[in-house]
């Protein structure tokens, strides 16, 4: 009975975070970070034309969603990120637009060696690039249970020390 409880509280109980996922994969779960409202995570990449550093800046929403905060950028150019007069300031090297904490439920991305992308999380960096060129990523920020979250501790924790 014990069990049964611990059971149905581990799946009751939701935490959000932080995922990574491939859409082109029936949405597989690649990673997943434990996450608190207002913590603040960064996707950079570097553009493939321009070959432009750019760094998004997000906060996590208690919603769950994340807010795009700021996006940087070290020159603009064609497919980059828009410049707004009102919202953009320069500090040091970046360029830097206010994005007014809009609200983003997730986004996709393409990866390709020429990007070398990561996400930048409280609990540290993920290498994106390791991933295949061509594979499409969807970052999110979703309520887990944790249930999900402990099992997919338990996989990662297997594959790294099995395999």
């Amino acid at each position: 009975m014990g069990g049964a409880l611990l059971f149905i509280a581990l799946h009751l109980h939701k935490i959000i975070s932080i995922t990574v996922r491939l859409p082109d994969n029936d949405n597989k779960l690649i990673h997943l970070i434990a996450v608190h409202p207002k913590d603040i995570f960064s996707f950079s990449y570097r553009h493939s034309v321009e070959k432009t550093l750019v760094k998004g800046i997000f906060q996590v929403a208690s919603t769950p969603a994340m807010l795009a905060v700021e996006t940087r950028m070290t020159s603009v150019g064609t497919g980059l990120p828009n410049t707004f007069s009102k919202r953009t300031t320069r500090e040091g090297k970046w360029i830097v637009v206010d994005e007014e904490n809009k609200k983003i439920d997730s986004f996709r991305f393409f990866i390709s060696r020429v990007n070398t992308p990561f996400l930048s999380t409280p609990k540290g960096m993920i290498d994106l690039n390791l991933l295949p060129s061509g594979t499409i990523i969807l970052l999110g920020v979703e309520k887990i249970s944790q249930l999900r979250y402990l099992i997919y501790k338990c996989e990662k924790f297997l594959k790294k020390n099995l395999i």
